[in-house]
């Protein structure tokens, strides 16, 4: 048996309505039995399912309601002013928990609700509610939930109103690691979120599987729009072409500089800052790794007295929810360090309350790391402000300050030069995106030279490559052309924007070359819709796995020259055209049930 667990599209709900007749009208007795052979009800138009397959065969499902103006079943049971519950827009209820006889007691039903509550946690959940059958108390206790009290008879079947806080379930659902483990070969998990304890972080770059990771053809690369990463839309700079051009077979072939040291020199003279405060490193992910984890302890080194004593934060780090997120995987799933998150709300769009932040910041973090502009949101901290909440803080707080897509910001908006004079200020920077080079990876930390010296022991010599060493070098000797890059960058953005918007996306502001959106009703949920853009040669990013805060309606998409743009929306128009008719269809073909 093979078994795939996934987000159930149209057609497969018609076989979880035929079965929740099976069972919940033939076998249950909750229903009547209906000439059609299905059984739905008003939730169906807002509800998520999670489906279990053998191939074809549907095995089990479990239904999750989220925040909606139609209600939750609970209402059908309970009046609301008698819940112990407080319904907001962060309440989600976990019901329907089904498995077909010939499945009931194997482990599919205790997968599903592992699926559901991983489900739940990184698409923003904090309160879940669940209405659980008598016969299957015990299983929602072990995950984490408690019973409030409450039973409502339907049919032959009690249930039970039980509830729980989504961190509490994380914590209680974590002692089943082991388990999920061993079930992880025999599971193909298709949800868009990762059930165990990933090993890696989700990145973008699935358009390689079009072109091919073995490169025998590259040629394929003119017929993909690769929008889920956030390489820049422009060519590198003539003269860094040029350079590497004339040079290659020397560059290939030929160790480089130790430690970067010309490198290092060229961008302490771009920046106006000492070279002592500069280490340069194979990409972000390679400075990442080695400086987090050289600075930040797991939970298990620290006072363990000064994690419990209530409202200080000592020896925890605070991140933004939601961020990029190869932070919160080497915190989290790498160093093991203590995590709080920062919410961003899609109501304030998504930009950090500065209020918040130094309230949060008060307790006493021993780090907070953010990205500036922040990804997926391509919303940023002004300068000034981030300058004040950082003096603002606690001395003993140090901050990494990511600022891979600074330059699009504007000119002036770098911490740079104050994380060099300071003590406790580290900026993290990219040369990826706005100076076009992903594919050698080049980039750099910038702080005081003390933290920097303390650093440098712990990475390799000959990191960095000889192409990536000359092409930071001509780089930075040509920032008139990337100037006007940056400045295109803007244009090219507000016309993508303006084209989303206009199809019906919900579109967040942004200072970066890249789009946080919210799709339109007439499309499917992001997993659906990534795989359905693919087939057409465009690749966009999922973010529900960058935060807590982002659910399976949000999207990035990447800002490409004005061809590429109009290309893509014109997919996309083509996309919503084809499921409004799809609609229609089935709509039509079911006006005789009524």
């Amino acid at each position: 048996m093979n078994i795939t667990i996934s987000l159930a599209d149209e057609r497969d709900r018609e076989s979880i309505y035929a079965i929740r007749h099976e069972i919940y009208a033939c076998e249950l007795r909750q229903h009547p039995d209906h000439a059609t052979g299905r059984l739905t009800d008003r939730l169906d138009t807002v509800n998520t399912y999670l489906i279990a397959k053998d191939r074809d065969e549907t095995l089990g499902f479990v239904s999750i309601t989220p925040p909606n103006s139609t209600g939750y079943s609970l209402d059908k049971y309970f009046p609301r002013e008698a819940l112990p519950i407080t319904v907001d827009d962060a309440l989600y209820e976990v019901r329907l928990l089904t498995v077909r006889r010939a499945h009931r007691g194997t482990p599919l039903a205790f997968l599903l609700m592992y699926g559901a509550l991983r489900y739940l946690e990184v698409f923003g959940a904090r309160t879940v509610a669940a209405i659980g059958r008598l016969e299957v108390l015990k299983m929602y206790q072990q995950v984490g939930f408690r019973s409030v009290g409450l039973q409502a008879r339907s049919g032959m079947v009690t249930y039970e109103l039980m509830t729980a806080q989504v961190r509490e379930l994380r914590d209680r659902v974590a002692r089943f690691e082991r388990i999920v483990s061993r079930l992880e070969g025999s599971i193909d998990w298709q949800l868009g979120v990762a059930p165990f304890r990933t090993r890696t972080c989700f990145h973008g770059g699935a358009f390689f599987e079009a072109i091919g990771e073995e490169f025998e053809t590259l040629g394929k690369k003119d017929s993909v729009i690769n929008a889920d990463v956030l390489d820049a839309w422009f060519d590198p700079a003539p003269a860094v072409v040029h350079k590497l051009a004339e040079y290659l077979p020397f560059a290939i072939k030929t160790s480089p500089p130790t430690s970067a040291s010309g490198m290092r020199r060229a961008i302490a003279r771009a920046r106006g800052v000492d070279e002592a405060c500069i280490l340069p490193g194979a990409g972000s992910s390679d400075l990442i790794y080695a400086g987090l984890r050289q600075w930040i302890a797991p939970a298990a080194s620290a006072d363990v007295s000064l994690l419990r004593a209530g409202p200080s934060a000592a020896g925890r780090v605070l991140i933004l929810d939601p961020m990029y997120g190869e932070y919160a995987h080497v915190l989290d799933q790498v160093i093991g360090a203590p995590v709080d998150r920062l919410t961003l709300r899609r109501e304030r769009n998504y930009d950090v309350d500065l209020d918040e932040l130094g309230t949060q910041v008060a307790r006493g973090y021993v780090w907070v790391v953010l990205v500036n502009p922040n990804s997926p949101t391509g919303r940023r901290i002004a300068r000034e402000d981030l300058l004040q909440a950082i003096a603002k803080a606690p001395k003993t707080t140090r901050w990494w300050i990511d600022e891979t897509y600074i330059e699009y910001a504007g000119a002036g908006e770098s911490v740079e030069a104050c994380a060099a004079s300071s003590t406790n200020v580290v900026v993290c920077k990219s040369m990826s995106k706005a100076y076009a080079l992903s594919g050698v990876r080049a980039a750099y930390l910038c702080g005081p030279p003390s933290m920097i010296g303390a650093l440098e022991p712990f990475c390799p010599p000959w990191s960095v490559s000889l192409p990536a060493q000359i092409a930071a070098c001509e780089a930075l000797n040509a920032i008139d052309y990337y100037r006007a890059r940056w400045a295109e960058t803007h244009g090219l953005r507000s016309e993508l924007a303006e084209g989303l918007t206009g199809l019906g996306f919900d579109v967040v502001p942004s200072s970066a070359n890249f789009l946080l959106c919210r799709l339109p009703s007439k499309l499917p949920d992001a997993p659906i819709l990534v795989k359905q853009l693919r087939e057409r040669g465009m690749f966009i990013r999922d973010v529900a796995s960058m935060g807590l805060s982002l659910d399976a309606r949000a999207v990035r998409i990447a800002v490409k020259d004005r061809d590429t743009n109009l290309a893509m929306l014109e997919i996309l128009r083509a996309r919503l055209s084809e499921n409004i008719q799809l609609k229609f269809s089935l709509s039509s073909s079911h006006l005789h049930d009524f």
